[in-house]
Parts: structure tokens; sequence; C-alpha cells
């Protein structure tokens, strides 16, 4: 794929907007950048020679023809929320992060947001036209990267779809986006789509290794990543799962119909706050899928850490075929209520009740 991509790139006919589909840990964005380094290179030999004045301002992170737009919140003391405002930390957290191979959580961390959601605004959008109307400082190509596409709101799309239409001469477009949910049709027409494959599992290996990663935490990492470097990542750095406690002392809770501590827990999961209580039930979600994995014996393909495989094999036959579709309807629902602003003591509650019945429903044999 990325043969294909550079053989567009050097014999100019790659399209003006680009999409890179994935889990933002998979490298979409280093493609991005590869593409405007070489796009900018004074001679590329065909790929970007890393050497000439052009290519070490990329080293830098500060091309002046190379534009990035990410998710962000609205700072203190400021009336609206930019990319230009959070350079910065974008530039550091590319830098630290090994070929930019970092996703959201990452970057929220990154910029301080607590419970505020990142997004990419109107206000944004009015930017990305201004400076894409600018002449080029070097007389080449204006490169824009849309990280995190997904975050665009709607207005702030539809603000970009004249440009993305009819751009101006030499304009390059590279989106990187998890999915393509949410974002417009029209927006979606106008790409070129690519689907970012996983990263396997020598590439992991050798960059934790070469961080320094032991054995132990390598090998959960592998499991765990699905070919995505910024999972890797964390997964080699923490000793467990965030969510794995609250997640077990839960679904005892519930099988056991245990209402006060439910009740208990459920102030517990309030407290985390909006983006955590998210992260949790991706968890839970991402836990029910590896139960019904082992539940059906394929436990070459279960990605859990030890301890999480343990408890998994006790609890996975509570969770099957006769309710295991129930059971990712609701956590699904419930983490759209969660990005909603719902309660979040309250969505616990009810949510609990519901998994508790499901965790009792008798098993049914699967269709053929």
């Amino acid at each position: 794929m990325w043969a294909r991509i550079r053989e567009q790139v050097q014999h100019g006919t790659l399209a003006h907007a680009q999409m890179f589909v994935g889990p933002l840990g998979r490298g979409g964005l280093q493609w991005a950048l590869d593409i405007a380094r070489t796009l900018h290179c004074e001679r590329p030999e065909p790929d970007a020679c890393n050497s000439c004045p052009s290519c070490r301002q990329h080293d830098a992170g500060q091309h002046p023809d190379l534009h990035s737009t990410f998710p962000v919140c609205k700072p203190a003391g400021k009336d609206h929320a930019i990319s230009e405002h959070f350079q910065g930390q974008w530039r550091a957290l590319i830098a630290d992060s090994a070929q930019a191979d970092f996703d959201l959580i990452d970057w929220r961390e990154k910029i301080a947001t607590g419970n505020k959601q990142p997004y990419i605004s109107v206000r944004e959008s009015t930017e990305i036209v201004r400076k894409l109307h600018l002449t080029a400082y070097a007389g080449g190509w204006k490169v824009l990267v849309i990280w995190g596409a997904q975050s665009l709101r709607i207005d702030a799309a539809n603000k970009l779809l004249k440009i993305l239409e009819e751009p101006p001469k030499k304009t390059l477009f590279l989106l990187i986006t998890t999915t393509t949910d949410g974002l417009p049709a029209t927006v979606i027409s106008r790409t070129q789509r690519w689907n970012v494959p996983p990263y396997d599992e020598a590439s992991i290996a050798q960059r934790l290794t070469a961080a320094g990663v032991a054995t132990a935490p390598l090998n959960d990492a592998l499991r765990l990543a699905d070919g995505d470097m910024a999972v890797a990542r964390r997964v080699a750095a923490s000793p467990a799962s965030a969510g794995f406690a609250l997640y077990v002392q839960w679904m005892r809770a519930c099988y056991g119909r245990a209402g006060q501590r439910i009740t208990e827990l459920a102030t517990d999961f309030h407290e985390l706050g909006r983006e955590e209580q998210k992260q949790f039930f991706d968890y839970a979600l991402h836990m029910t899928r590896q139960c019904i994995v082992a539940n059906y014996g394929a436990e070459s393909l279960v990605r859990l850490r030890e301890e999480e495989l343990a408890f998994a094999q006790k609890f996975a036959r509570f969770i099957h075929h006769g309710n295991v579709s129930q059971m990712r309807d609701e956590l699904e629902k419930a983490a759209a209520e969660i990005a909603g602003n719902v309660y979040g003591r309250t969505v616990f509650i009810d949510l609990s009740m519901r998994v508790q019945a499901l965790l009792h429903l008798p098993s049914a044999t699967p269709s053929p």
C-alpha cells in the first residue's frame, strides 16, 4: 500500500485529498508526514533526502508549508479553540512518540483536557481556508494534515467542502481518522481512501525492545495491541489495565445481584470523569469480546494479559451466544450516553440492572 502511495507521489498522480482510516496508533500520521516531506524535499531520490534545508525544517516540525489541524479544547483565557494554540505540544508529542504513533488518549493527556472532549471547530475550518489561500512560502506544495478527522463537527466539515472540491493549485489534504462514521458523505467522496493496516508483531517488538521493555510486558503488549503502536506502548508501561479491577468487581456484583455493591461501584465510576468513563466502557466491550472468543475455544485469538486471562477463563461461560449481542448493544448504548453527557452514576446503575438480567440468561446454541 505504501509503495502505491509513493509511486503516486513520484509520478504526480496523487489525488489532492487523501484519507487514512484506522486506529491512530497504526502509523497513518507518519504516512502523511512522509508524503509532505517528500513533496517539499529539494532533492527527492525518489524519497526525501533527509538532509536538505526543507527536510531539516520537517525534522524540527517547522516547515512553513505544512499545516497541522487536530482536535483541541478551549484553553484558559481564550474565547475559542484552534490548533494554533497547541502547536508546541503537537510538535513535542511527535518528537516523543517515535514515528508519530500516538492516539487521542496520548493527545488528551498531553494537552491536559480533563473532562473536556477535544474537537475540530468551525473556527478551525475558517482558519484552514484562510491559510490555504495564502501563497506557499517555498513556492511549492501546501500540505494540510487533519489528524483525528472524526472529531470534525458537522459545521466545521461543511465549511471545508468548497475548498476540498476546488482547492488552490498545489494544495494537498491528508486526513487521518479512526472511522468515517459521522463524517459527511460529501467529505468522504472527495478523498481517496486508504485503510491503514496494523503493524506486524515484529515491528512492535523491535520498537519496544529498543526502548528497553522487558519480556513480560512486551508479551502483554504483543497480545493486546492489535497492531496499534500507541496501545502497545501504554500496555508495556502499565502493569495492569486501568479498568480491570473495576470490571471484575462490577461483573461479580451484577452476577450476584448485589444492589448495594453496584451502587457503591456507581459512585466509583462517576468519579472517573467522562473520558475515563468512556474508556472503561471500551474496556468492558473488549473484555466481553475476549470472553466470547475464549468461550468458543479460540484461545489462540484471545488478547488478554495474564491476570485478565485468568479471570476470563472462569467468567467466560457467563457470556455466551444467548447474551453477547445484547451485552454489546447495552455497553455501546451506555458509552453513547456518556458521550452525550448523561449523568454517569445514573448510566452505570441503569446498565448494571440490564447486565444482571443478561448474565442469567440461558446459553443458546449458535446458529449454523
